[in-house]
């Protein structure tokens, strides 16, 4: 991922089209997010040029991104609103349930139903807002979900990520990890498999091993939004600890 966003940044940026203005923005924000400040500043003439072009959903999708990227949900909810397609309805329902609002993700999630219920998007979609319910029957739901695209297409880490997570939910760890494992066969760098090997070992009781998936990710995608928040929780617990420290 850290590759195509930095061949991305420089192949495109010859060019003037606001499509390809918004990719190197959202390649800009991947590979610096601590530049978020800079890069949001150019999202809004991107938009205005977007609004006329040939493909304005395409534009908003990326432009969104970019927002969610630093973290402005309201400014990202402002553009997938703005847009009618079903991706940006699916970021839409991503956004809402950072945001842990998933009375609004339903509803969203409804209108996606409403275009193409068995659109692969909206699949997705579904399986995710289930996953943020998280009661026995929504995770049930969420991973048959994950499993009839895997049957569909083929079990991609992404699928296989999903299921884990469904068997986390469920209690059942050794599931997880067991899929988890089959997911690093495919993409031993995926990021996202790493982090939930990472939390399924701390559930086994593995320390060694959740350190080591955490120091992988943190050599081979230094800018991810886990680790950033993880290295500001660990800054903080510093300062806490040697503010203690000191007032004994």
């Amino acid at each position: 991922a850290v590759v195509s966003t930095q061949s991305t940044g420089g192949e495109v940026q010859s060019r003037s089209g606001p499509e390809f203005l918004a990719l190197v923005l959202l390649a800009k924000i991947m590979q610096n997010p601590s530049n978020k400040d800079a890069i949001v500043s150019e999202v809004g003439n991107v938009l205005n040029e977007g609004a006329a072009s040939l493909c304005p959903d395409i534009v908003a999708l990326l432009c969104a991104n970019v927002y969610l990227q630093a973290g402005d949900y309201e400014s990202t909810l402002r553009v997938t609103n703005s847009a009618s397609s079903l991706e940006c309805h699916a970021l839409a329902v991503q956004t809402l349930i950072q945001m842990n609002r998933v009375d609004i993700a339903t509803k969203e999630m409804k209108k996606m139903q409403e275009i193409d219920e068995d659109a692969t998007v909206s699949q997705l979609s579904l399986a995710a807002l289930n996953i943020a319910m998280a009661d026995f029957k929504s995770v049930q739901t969420a991973y048959y979900v994950y499993q009839e695209l895997a049957d569909k297409f083929e079990p991609t880490a992404i699928l296989l990520n999903g299921q884990a997570v469904c068997f986390l939910l469920q209690g059942k760890p050794e599931q997880a990890e067991d899929v988890l494992q089959k997911a690093l066969d495919k993409d031993s760098g995926h990021p996202e498999t790493l982090i939930n090997l990472s939390i399924v070992s701390q559930f086994l009781g593995a320390k060694d091993s959740a350190k080591r998936y955490i120091s992988q990710v943190k050599d081979s995608h230094p800018n991810h939004p886990y680790i950033t928040r993880l290295e500001e929780k660990e800054k903080l617990f510093d300062e806490l600890s040697s503010a203690l420290i000191s007032n004994r």
